[in-house]
């Protein structure tokens, strides 16, 4: 290249240069590539591009090299690093010189570079003010310029990929197309470019819109190009679609909270049984005593017998729940399954609670004479015993505990309703949760673990069926145990 071809190359606003097909050096460096870059054409010159600027290119460069060696040419974009690390995006244009045979020429200054710098994309002079992707975040990008009053004026691949529009659809229209309606009510574009003028940069995140109207989370950049008499002559704009970060993000905050939420749940599980275990064994420890004494009536031990007998189930029924939440936990919960008639089981356990509810009147009925279902029949004692237990508990005042067995759909059920203090319909979400007790005053004032209705719909689950609910605060509540019915060929 003569003394005259590196002047008149000077002259270009673009960073421009030359390199070697096969060796890939580069054989000159233009004034433009220095203002870029940061690299000297001394530093540059001898030098690998890919070596010397980081680049990345968009498909592997050998296959760029094929289509220089099929058509002549090659536009794309590059991400770049200065000489200071800081990375940055450009669009180029390859030219390859050829011999007279159509081959490369390997003689020297056979491909030409050609980096747009954001003053040729505006017009005029060059700018001050880079155009640069933070590279570590990731997520597709693009980038385009607007002018002062924030029309765009210049387009690339990855900005189409991301918005929808193309080149021709979206350059001379307003950037504030992007925002949604929230946005564009408290003028969030004008204040974008606001913050750019006066601080020369400005970021965000947030919601953008598509083409086709639907919205990506956003990672922002407006950079303020100003000419070299610090006129503003637009704006360098990168937008990042992270909307998968976001979500992300979102997903490891959400399992953050659950963990946090199940860790106090379990610190408010174990101070609790820690005091529903105190209650029974302090009573245990003071009849121990007075079993001890030498002159106890004899007449008064049958008594006192049913009474620990009492607390130790009430102690047994804790130990049981807790060792049934570890075997769900663990993957340790193995069901024995047999033909079980839902309304006989249903029976004994009415039966078994009437002795100890004399404020209730516990009754049972069924509609049909065919309630077998295929069950651990251990299991589904504890879930009816459950819901009759709660029904005594939430209706403090007495009153009716009515128990239904039926068949209806080909499942088999049994309903317990009460007359008791009802669920607020806020609260049923959390009636099934581990450790979860509800937070009323009158609930507070209950006994029990916060276990009991998680482990009833769990084993409920395991076999196929639910536990559903429906209550009215103040007027009771009736939970459902359906089952699959029982067929011989099951």
């Amino acid at each position: 290249m003569t003394a005259t071809d590196h002047d008149l190359v000077d002259l270009a606003n673009d960073a421009m240069f030359t390199r070697t097909f096969r060796d890939r050096l580069i054989t000159s460096w233009n004034l433009g590539a220095e203002r870029l870059y940061g690299f000297t054409r001394e530093e540059a010159i001898g030098q690998h591009p890919k070596d010397l600027l980081r680049t990345e290119y968009p498909i592997p460069l050998g296959d760029i090299e094929s289509i220089l060696e099929r058509v002549g040419s090659w536009d794309g974009e590059l991400i770049q690093r200065r000489k200071d690390g800081n990375p940055v995006v450009v669009s180029s244009r390859w030219g390859l010189q050829t011999d007279a045979a159509g081959r490369p020429d390997d003689g020297g200054h056979q491909q030409r570079e050609s980096l747009f710098a954001p003053g040729e994309l505006l017009g005029g002079p060059p700018v001050r003010g880079e155009v640069a992707v933070d590279l570590e975040d990731g997520g597709d990008y693009g980038i385009f310029m607007l002018d002062p009053n924030g029309i765009v004026v210049s387009w690339n691949e990855g900005a189409q990929r991301i918005k929808g529009y193309t080149a021709a659809e979206i350059i001379g229209r307003h950037f504030s197309l992007f925002y949604p309606p929230e946005d564009l009510a408290r003028r969030k574009p004008e204040h974008a470019l606001e913050v750019a003028t006066r601080d020369g940069r400005y970021e965000d995140e947030g919601w953008r819109v598509r083409r086709d109207g639907t919205r990506f989370w956003a990672s922002v950049v407006i950079t303020a190009l100003r000419d070299e008499t610090g006129r503003l002559r637009g704006f360098g704009k990168v937008t990042r679609d992270i909307t998968s970060k976001r979500k992300e993000q979102e997903h490891l905050r959400e399992h953050a909270r659950r963990i946090a939420d199940l860790e106090r749940s379990k610190t408010q599980f174990l101070d609790f049984a820690a005091h529903e275990l105190r209650g029974p064994l302090t009573l245990i420890r003071g009849y121990n005593s007075m079993l001890q004494e030498a002159d106890i009536e004899p007449e008064r031990i049958p008594q006192i017998a049913q009474l620990l007998e009492a607390r130790l189930s009430q102690i047994d029924l804790m130990v049981d729940q807790m060792i049934e939440v570890s075997r769900l936990e663990n993957n340790r919960f193995e069901l024995h399954l047999e033909p079980v008639d839902l309304k006989d089981l249903t029976a004994r356990q009415v039966a078994r609670f009437e002795a100890a509810a004399p404020l209730h009147r516990l009754l049972i009925e069924s509609n049909s004479a065919d309630t077998k279902v295929r069950a651990d029949s251990i299991r589904i004692e504890a879930v009816v015993s459950n819901l009759i237990d709660n029904a005594i508990k939430y209706s403090p005042g007495g009153g009716m505990v009515e128990c239904r067995v039926g068949r209806t759909d080909g499942d088999v059920f049994v309903a317990v309703r009460d007359q008791g203090v009802g669920i607020a319909p806020e609260h049923l979400p959390l009636l099934f949760k581990r450790f979860g007790r509800l937070p009323t005053r009158a609930n507070k004032r209950i006994k029990g673990t916060g276990l009991a209705l998680y482990l009833c719909q769990e084993i409920a689950r395991r076999h196929g069926g639910e536990v559903l609910v429906a209550s009215t605060p103040h007027e009771g509540s009736e939970f459902t145990l359906r089952l699959p019915a029982y067929t011989a060929a099951a």
